[in-house]
């Protein structure tokens, strides 16, 4: 296990930052044969320049827990691509379920992106979580179960 220190946005991007120390460890997942596919549309208007990455909200995805989402890489908008997936506020657990609200957009050409249009397509795979001991942490834990 590891400490880190989650960088966040607590309301917007550009607005406060927030920060939180946790303790941490890697994890390892399987994914499964299962998943979906959502449409990621525009929720508002928003102009565009060439290669300068806008954050643009969109209609919300409910993401399920235990999954992951990746934007699909194929270019659905004339004006770019859905480059990451948004969130505000705390970061949460792969276990619970979230809510994607917003999109950072790589523009290739200046132009408009307006409410209703599609962005992109997100990927969402089920996957079954496994978390990985530490090195030496399953030995650990042995010998103190099992002191004689």
């Amino acid at each position: 296990m590891v400490k880190i220190e989650h960088v966040y946005w607590k309301d917007r991007i550009g607005g406060e930052i927030g920060k939180e120390t946790v303790e941490a460890f890697s994890y390892g997942f399987t994914v499964g044969p299962h998943g979906e596919w959502e449409m990621v549309i525009a929720k508002e208007d928003k102009e565009v320049k060439k290669n300068d990455l806008v954050n643009i909200k969109i209609e919300e995805i409910e993401v399920p827990p235990r999954s992951i989402v990746l934007p699909c890489p194929l270019m659905r908008h004339a004006c770019g691509i859905v480059a990451s997936f948004a969130t505000m506020g705390k970061p949460k657990k792969v276990e619970g379920a979230r809510v994607l609200e917003e999109v950072l957009f790589h523009p290739i050409v200046d132009g408009m992106v307006q409410k209703g249009q599609l962005l992109g397509v997100a990927n969402i795979f089920y996957a079954a979580i496994e978390r990985r001991l530490a090195r030496g942490a399953a030995e650990r834990w042995l010998r103190e179960r099992y002191r004689y």
